[in-house]
């Protein structure tokens, strides 16, 4: 017990060594274990609010862990949704424009000169728009034959075959959820994250944005802190978009972060609503 309990202490001091010296620290998986519990920042319950037939969303605080996130659980069958995709634009001004009533950056990037380079699969009404990159993960959404309905799926590997008529894909980093099974990081950064998880049959599509540009306030999360999460919504499968200063959330139009992100995202993708007749 003794051992255990200087084994914590230990930890918190170097932890703490970490977060005065830079806004985001870097620890190892077992440290993250011991510091954070789950009930930290997984509910009991998740008490999701409607925002619209078959959208709804969750919002969660702990001041003192301390983290902010927000996520969304859309049905995918809902016959009113339609896919918008946009490239180099403020994911809030996407979402404004194009009166999204959920808009969420997705394409991690490069910079060359002044202009950003998606870097990864993009395919946009079965328009490719970028090139895959095989070590990275993507979100895959089809449109439903005989259906006006969606699903969505998500492969660990870009390859050229995992795309063949698709509707949709959107790449990020890595997957972090695959069949229910937690996936594994040595290391663990806490920041601001953008993430998507799948149900079982791809018929619910989940969003998560954290939190992270304030760390005072909310520090942001890891890759398996995400999973966790993920996980408790009842995804099986989940990933990773770009983070840090691109992750943004948008509902009805609005960003819903308690910050204002400044950057200008790669690629964006939300769901308009179409009015049946």
């Amino acid at each position: 017990m003794r051992k255990n309990l200087l084994a914590v202490v230990a930890i918190a001091a170097i932890l703490f060594f970490f977060v005065s010296c830079v806004s985001h620290p870097v620890i190892e998986s077992e440290a993250e274990e011991l510091l954070y519990p789950k009930e930290t920042y997984i509910p009991q319950s998740f008490d999701w609010q409607e925002i619209h037939k078959g959208i709804w969303r969750f919002d969660f605080e702990n001041p003192d862990f301390p983290i902010i996130y927000h996520a969304v659980k859309i049905d995918l069958t809902n016959p009113e949704l339609t896919p918008v995709c946009f490239q180099g634009k403020k994911t809030s001004s996407f979402a404004k424009q194009e009166n999204c009533i959920i808009a969420f950056n997705t394409s991690p990037f490069s910079v060359s000169g002044t202009k950003k380079q998606i870097v990864g699969i993009l395919i946009d009404d079965k328009t490719q728009l970028s090139a895959p990159v095989e070590k990275h993960s993507a979100l895959i959404i089809n449109r439903l034959p005989g259906t006006q309905g969606l699903s969505a799926s998500i492969t660990q590997t870009q390859t050229p075959q995992a795309f063949e008529n698709c509707d949709y894909a959107l790449g990020g980093f890595y997957m972090i959820l695959q069949d229910g099974v937690i996936l594994d990081f040595k290391t663990r950064t806490h920041t601001s994250r953008c993430g998507c998880g799948v149900s079982e049959d791809g018929k619910t599509l989940y969003i998560l944005v954290a939190e992270g540009q304030q760390p005072s306030k909310s520090e942001g999360l890891s890759y398996p802190q995400c999973a966790q999460i993920f996980k408790a919504m009842g995804c099986d499968d989940a990933m990773e978009f770009d983070g840090g200063g691109s992750a943004e959330l948008c509902i009805n139009g609005k960003s819903v972060l308690s910050y204002k992100v400044n950057r200008t995202q790669a690629a964006s993708f939300g769901f308009v609503l179409f009015r049946l007749p």
